[in-house]
């Protein structure tokens, strides 16, 4: 077996430190081989190590991660301008502990808002800083660099913007059964030195193969999670042997499981809200807070000590252009809300999983007939509502013949039929997603009946009840 230089590095990572999943350990290593590659990328992911309570593993992973990282300044204290400077300097790999101390409380996240801004910024390619200096008797402007690999570590959550460019490996307190190796610095930093040299070597021998490299995403792993990713992945392509689909899973793990902690709160309330409506086309802002209340450990009941009421509702949901109104429900017209002023909310914060507009780089994930599903969507945009039912009624008839005709599951009827429904899902929604944006003032329960549509019986429902509104 051909070992390459990511091997040793995680040989010697896994000797310190107990990770929560094989997951974490994979993106660890892949996130420490970045730091030499930083400037052939357009981003460089934050690695946020955090945990829920101390002892857990965080500082030793990042002492073990200095030994191997390219540059490093282990830090737990520094302002904005200190890290911009050393940064302006030469792009360090910055390791920044106790991160909590300085995002642990919204006093403390105003306090540090230049130093969230500076590790927010300089994740992305000619992220600048510009500062005032005195220079004698005159008052200059300065421009510093502010693009570099930075890891953190701390407890419980970061900032949302923060959190949702970093990639998150959730650190816990090592089980009795756990056993690795005290790390000494004065034995240990040693046996890290040729670990770290060969992996320098590495990558300096293959930096001129990642120019422009353009790595396969897994399903799920989109938009900023992409962004963060793509070095990560790219290096594990390179590296070869099972590294592409250890990186993919790792990827594909850490990304869902991070999935809550980006989570803002405004979006969150928009799920609820739409779980609230269900198939009612409008609510009485009455009704709506009684059934936000009424969730099973619901975040509504206690906001800085009191519950969600009518105006906090509001203020809320205001930014999204969403504002109650008079509403007919039966005999009565209460204050309330429509489900179709949310439908453009809904489709733009909690797109439906196949909604092929939402996934990352799609130009270049093929479908069933091998075209890219960029060229796909955009076909069938060129063709009218009715034409996409049609053909999704065909289809859904052939799926049903073909699901009773087969008992195999490897068989190719079995293949054919799984590849149409995945088709039949994307073309629904991209269907949709048209109908939506070509009739924004069409009928408001249709427009409500759109939005919600989420499973392929619903999307489908949906079309056949817009082929009826057309006629």
């Amino acid at each position: 077996m051909t070992y390459c230089a990511l091997d040793f590095v995680e040989n010697y990572l896994r000797r310190f430190v107990a990770y929560p999943s094989e997951h974490a350990l994979v993106a660890c290593v892949l996130w420490a081989a970045h730091t030499y590659l930083v400037e052939v990328f357009d981003t460089t992911p934050r690695l946020a190590c955090m945990s829920q309570e101390k002892e857990s593993g965080k500082t030793r992973l990042l002492e073990v991660l200095a030994q191997i990282v390219r540059d490093s300044l282990l830090s737990m204290s520094a302002s904005p301008a200190v890290i911009v400077r050393l940064i302006d300097q030469g792009t360090p790999t910055i390791l920044f502990d106790e991160i909590d101390g300085v995002f642990g409380s919204a006093k403390a996240q105003e306090t540090n808002a230049d130093l969230r801004s500076v590790l927010n910024g300089g994740y992305r390619r000619g992220a600048k800083v510009h500062r005032c200096v005195n220079r004698g008797n005159k008052v200059e402007t300065e421009e510093l660099n502010a693009f570099a690999p930075v890891a953190v570590a701390g407890l419980r959550q970061l900032p949302d913007t923060l959190a949702s460019r970093s990639i998150i490996v959730r650190m816990k307190r090592r089980a009795p059964d756990e056993q690795v190796e005290p790390f000494r610095y004065r034995y240990h930093a040693d046996e890290a030195k040729p670990i770290k040299q060969a992996l320098e070597q590495w990558c300096a021998e293959h930096e001129a193969k990642l120019a422009g490299a353009e790595p396969s995403f897994p399903e799920g792993v989109e938009d900023r999670a992409a962004d963060c990713w793509e070095p990560l992945l790219a290096i594990a392509e390179l590296a070869g042997g099972d590294w592409p689909a250890r990186g993919r899973a790792a990827a594909l793990y850490l990304t869902r499981n991070a999935s809550d902690e980006t989570i803002t709160s405004g979006v969150e309330l928009l799920a609820h809200i739409r779980e609230a409506f269900g198939s009612e086309p409008y609510l009485a802002t009455t009704v709506l807070l009684e059934r936000l209340h009424g969730r099973d450990e619901s975040p509504w009941l206690d906001i800085r000590g009191k519950a969600l009421d009518s105006r906090g509702l509001a203020l809320r949901l205001k930014g999204y252009g969403i504002k109650s109104k008079t509403v007919r429900i039966g005999e009565s017209t209460p204050k309330g809300y429509d489900a179709a002023d949310f439908a453009d909310a809904w489709r733009r914060y909690l797109p439906s999983g196949s909604d092929i507009r939402h996934k990352g780089n799609n130009r270049h994930k093929i479908d069933n007939n091998n075209k890219n599903v960029a060229d796909v969507a955009g076909g069938w945009q060129t063709q009218t509502v009715s034409a996409v039912s049609r053909t999704l009624c065909a289809v859904g008839t052939s799926r049903s013949r073909s699901s009773r005709a087969t008992t195999t599951p490897s068989s190719p009827t079995s293949r054919m039929t799984l590849e149409h429904a995945a088709l039949t899902k994307d073309i629904a929604s991209a269907a949709l997603d048209l109908w939506l944006r070509r009739n924004p003032d069409a009928n408001p329960e249709l427009v409500s009946l759109v939005g919600r549509a989420r499973s392929l019986k619903e999307q489908v429902e949906a079309l056949e009840r817009i082929r009826e509104w057309q006629t």
